[in-house]
């Protein structure tokens, strides 16, 4: 898990203050599961007396979101062969309804109960999975290396009256397994109940995270509190991992057939691309060589925007398959910070790198060792610029975490932006009894990208303290003027200074968890001037009622700027103005806030039919700012319907016209089978100013099927990330062949 000092990530801390706990499932636990007499029939009676052998004995689960003794019973059973991993359970929920209403794979991740297994197979924490299945036998799957991932495996479920069985059949093939008869992995079980929104776990540990179920949880990371794993009379995996391919076919219609999205998000014309293809051939069991050539970048398969305010850009997930396929393999620096107000840096950022034409990867572990080679060409049509870059990762870490040390970096050569090498290096120690931390990370950057200097470093270190019931860590960072790997995400610059945070998180009676935080950061420029400071008091709980307060305080901060002069001798006419840093010259510096008082509310989040509404204000920059906003979302039979509708009013603060802008968001989707699905969505944006860079009314249809062979269609209409209707229709068709997809 990345620690983010600002205890925006690092602070996993726990503390229930009522409850009676029993005994847990915990890291220092062994489980030997025996073998199937034979290979288990997808049957959820759970008749076959082989489950028998394979019952777990646990402590019990342990109810994540309330800090507490879980109030339902889980039975759990465990099996394996040469072929597949077999897993059943018995789930009791007298008194609390039984959700259980997606009809389509992959669609809806915890709006209906759940039932899951985690496997890491390295038993190190670096090649994690996660299976779950719900009442109606839909299933889910992640893995850490792989947003993309998406085997072909099994899963059957019956409900009766009050309770519901699962079985869920994995194939050894669809996970990275290290080569030899005896393995040793870890393991956990969760649940999820989506009546109340509450997450079970059987192996337990006070700094296991909860959060949405999706975006945060379950969380790979825990894997190092899971129990030991001996899987009993050997273990006969002799095949040799199968290679694989997809190759795509794409063909588009229109008059804006040719627009599509750019690395900086807008939408400018480029020439289609009609095939391409995405290849992995194995190296080892756990090791994969990766080319592509002729990457689509038609984002069918997933669009991305936003519009919130923001004093800097936005962390986007990538899910192009060259760059997701091992992406953790290549961003191994666990050393990060963000300020309350954002993001993580990034020495190699995939999502800023736009349409490239081909790539060569290796990627995977090595027993307590990761690492990742990644190599991509590409020509810019619409900036006219050739990039040949290359990105490596290093990284040793114990299994428990106690100790880690990395190496990473990048090399980027640019026709027209010029050259950039960067190099980072750090390392981590943890102490289990104490909750100690610290960490050192430093990074260095050359070359004729680095404007004035041609060098540029940035340094981060933090110790910390992390119990159960409360975590506390001080960092320090110093970052040059100019940091700013070309390949990489850095929100500023020119900072050198402290930072830190304290938490509390704790459940009571009456509330079923509550957080409370305290963050700040005080950073100064070369010149002597504060740069950026920021103070974040932030109140979080979820109450029995359903209600809960999903954000409620302050938020304080400055940016300074400089005016920047035409000549690098700080003379001549001033062209432009920057917070990104003033060096050298420092001219006319001035400081705007950034001050929010923010309040967000919701009821029935973590469930089937949520209810979100969230009031900001403050000044904000330029403006003295209110955001209002207002999401919902429900099933309905077969379709799901979402809502939306936000505003932003803004009036300049030293007095003038008062602009507002408002976004209304209406989108449907349809499940046309267990492989199938639809989904259109109305957006409608409206006034000036606010943070949208225009206004308009945008269409978008997506269509997507999944076969059994495991190729895909893609059907898309417009795009839902441009603000008005793209009049574009994109059909891409996906052949799979060989292995297991994201494997």
């Amino acid at each position: 898990m990345r620690i983010a000092i600002s205890g925006l990530v690092g602070a996993a801390i726990i503390f229930s203050s009522y409850a009676t706990a029993r005994a847990t499932t915990s890291a220092g636990a062994v489980f030997t599961i025996a073998r199937a007499p034979h290979p288990m029939s997808l049957d959820p009676s759970l008749s076959d007396p082989a489950w028998q052998s394979g019952q777990v004995n646990p402590a019990g689960f342990w109810d994540l979101t309330r800090r507490s003794d879980a109030r339902f019973d889980t039975t759990v059973y465990l099996l394996y062969d040469d072929r597949d991993v077999y897993v059943a359970f018995h789930v009791e929920q007298t008194g609390i309804p039984i959700v259980a209403q997606q009809r389509t794979n992959n669609v809806g991740f915890g709006l209906d109960d759940f039932v899951g297994v985690g496997i890491d197979t390295s038993g190190a924490g670096n090649q994690v999975y996660f299976f779950e299945t719900t009442p109606q036998a839909i299933r889910y799957q992640q893995a850490s290396e792989n947003v993309r991932y998406m085997p072909r495996w099994q899963s059957a479920a019956s409900i009766d009256g009050r309770s519901w069985n699962a079985v869920l059949a994995i194939p050894l093939d669809a996970m990275r397994i290290r080569a030899g008869t005896q393995q040793t992995w870890r393991f956990n079980f969760i649940r999820g109940v989506s009546a109340v929104g509450e997450h079970y776990t059987w192996a337990y540990n006070g700094l296991m995270v909860d959060g949405p179920v999706g975006p945060s949880w379950p969380t790979f990371s825990d894997a190092r509190f899971w129990p030991t794993l001996n899987l009993d009379g050997g273990f006969a995996l002799t095949a040799w991992p199968r290679p694989r391919a997809d190759i795509y076919v794409l063909g588009s219609a229109g008059s804006d057939r040719n627009l599509f999205q750019q690395a900086n998000g807008s939408f400018e014309s480029q020439k289609v691309r009609p095939a391409g293809i995405d290849a992995t051939l194995p190296i080892t069991n756990t090791m994969n060589a990766v080319v592509t050539v002729d990457p689509d970048f038609s984002n069918v398969e997933v669009d991305q925007q936003t519009i919130a305010p923001q004093e800097f850009g936005r962390q986007l997930q990538e899910y192009r398959p060259f760059f997701a396929q091992g992406a953790n393999f290549l961003n191994e620096s666990d050393v990060t910070y963000s300020s309350p107000t954002s993001p993580n840096l990034e020495v190699f950022y995939s999502p800023r790198i736009g349409p490239f034409d081909r790539g060569e990867k290796i990627e995977g572990t090595a027993g307590l060792d990761s690492l990742g080679i990644l190599s991509f060409r590409g020509f810019d049509e619409v900036t006219s610029n050739t990039f040949d870059d290359l990105v490596y990762a290093y990284k040793h870490a114990l299994s428990d975490r106690t100790f880690e040390y990395w190496v990473d970096g990048v090399t980027a050569h640019h026709s027209i932006a010029g050259d950039d090498a960067t190099t980072d290096f750090g390392a981590q120690i943890r102490d289990l009894k104490t909750g100690f931390q610290s960490g050192d990370d430093q990074t260095m950057e050359l070359g004729s990208w680095v404007p004035q200097t041609h060098v540029a470093h940035n340094s981060n270190t933090y110790v910390g303290v992390f119990k159960p019931n409360w975590g506390t860590a001080l960092g320090y960072n110093d970052m040059s003027p100019n940091y700013n790997p070309i390949d990489g995400l850095t929100f500023n610059s020119d900072i050198r200074g402290m930072q830190g945070f304290l938490q509390g998180i704790g459940a009571a009676p009456w509330v079923k968890n509550y957080s409370l935080t305290f963050n700040w950061d005080r950073w100064m420029d070369r010149s002597g001037a504060i740069h950026e400071t920021d103070t974040l008091a932030t109140l979080a709980a979820t109450f029995d009622n359903g209600f809960s307060i999903n954000n409620l305080g302050p938020s304080v901060g400055i940016l300074r700027s400089y005016d920047i002069p035409a000549n690098p001798d700080c003379t001549g006419p001033i062209v432009g103005s920057s917070s990104f840093t003033g060096f050298p010259c420092y001219l006319n510096g001035r400081n705007q806030r950034f001050d929010l008082f923010q309040s967000a509310f919701g009821y029935k989040d973590g469930t089937a039919k949520p209810v979100d509404v969230s009031y900001s204000f403050g000044p904000f920059g330029e403006n003295y700012t209110q955001i209002f906003s207002l999401t919902s979302s429900r099933p309905i039979g077969r379709y799901s319907l979402g809502l939306e509708y936000d505003g932003t009013v803004e009036r300049p603060n030293a007095g003038g016209v008062l602009d507002s802008q408002w976004l209304r968001r209406i989108s449907v989707g349809e499940s046309l089978g267990v492989e199938s699905n639809l989904s259109i969505s109305l957006r409608s944006i409206n006034g000036l100013g606010g943070f949208a860079p225009s206004t308009g009314t945008d269409v978008a249809l997506a269509y997507h099927r999944r076969f059994a062979s495991g190729d895909e269609l893609f059907l898309n209409y417009g795009t839902p990330a441009a603000f008005s209707t793209l009049h574009r229709l994109t059909v891409k068709y996906v052949f799979h062949l060989g292995g297991e997809a994201g494997s």
